[in-house]
C-alpha cells in the first residue's frame, strides 16, 4: 500500500510539471534586463545623491574653512601663551594637552583637504593641516622643558603655513 501511495504522488508531482507553460528565453532576458535596468536606475539615483551630500559637504566646509581657522589659530596661540606662563612643574602637563589639541586640529584640516581637493581652498586647507602637524610636534618638544621649546626647529615652516592660510582668507 505505501508503495502504491508513493507512485500516486509521484505521478501526480510529475503531472503538475507537465501542466506549466514553457519559459521562453526571450522572456527571462526581457525580465532580467529589466531587473537590471532598475538595479542601474536606483545605482544611479543613489550616486546623485551622494554628490548633492558631497557638494553641501563641500560647500559648508568653504564657508566655515576660514572661520575655523581663525578660531583654531587663536586657541593655538592661548594655549602655547597659557602653557609658558605656568609654573615650570606643571608645563609639561599642559604642552601634552597642547599636543593632543593640536593632533585634533590637524586631524580636521587633514580631513578637509580631499573635500577641498581641486579647488581654491585645497591649497590653503594643506597649508592648515601642515601648520598642525608641526604644532602638534612642537608641543610634544616642550614638554622637555621652555630650553626645549625655545630651540625647537620649525618655527619657520609655521609661520610660512600660517601666513600663507591667513593670506588665502584675507582675500
Amino acid at each position: 500500500m505505501p508503495a502504491k501511495i508513493l507512485f500516486l504522488l509521484l505521478t501526480l508531482t510529475l503531472s503538475g510539471c507537465a501542466s506549466l507553460p514553457p519559459v521562453s528565453s526571450s522572456t527571462t532576458t526581457a525580465s532580467a534586463a529589466a531587473r537590471g535596468a532598475a538595479r542601474a536606475n536606483r545605482n544611479a539615483e543613489t550616486a546623485q545623491q551622494r554628490l548633492a551630500a558631497v557638494a553641501a559637504q563641500r560647500a559648508e566646509a568653504k564657508q566655515q574653512f576660514c572661520p575655523n581657522w581663525q578660531q583654531a589659530l587663536d586657541h593655538a596661540r592661548s594655549n602655547a601663551i597659557g602653557c609658558a606662563q605656568m609654573p615650570a612643574n606643571e608645563q609639561a602637563t599642559c604642552w601634552q594637552a597642547v599636543s593632543q589639541w593640536a593632533q585634533e586640529e590637524r586631524h580636521y584640516f587633514h580631513a578637509l583637504a580631499p573635500l577641498l581637493q581641486g579647488g581654491a581652498y585645497a591649497s590653503p586647507a594643506a597649508q592648515a593641516a601642515h601648520f598642525f602637524d608641526l604644532a602638534q610636534g612642537w608641543a610634544i618638544t616642550c614638554q622637555d622643558g621652555q630650553k626645549a621649546c625655545t630651540a625647537a626647529s620649525g618655527h619657520q615652516q609655521m609661520d610660512h603655513s600660517k601666513n600663507a592660510v591667513n593670506q588665502f582668507c584675507r582675500r
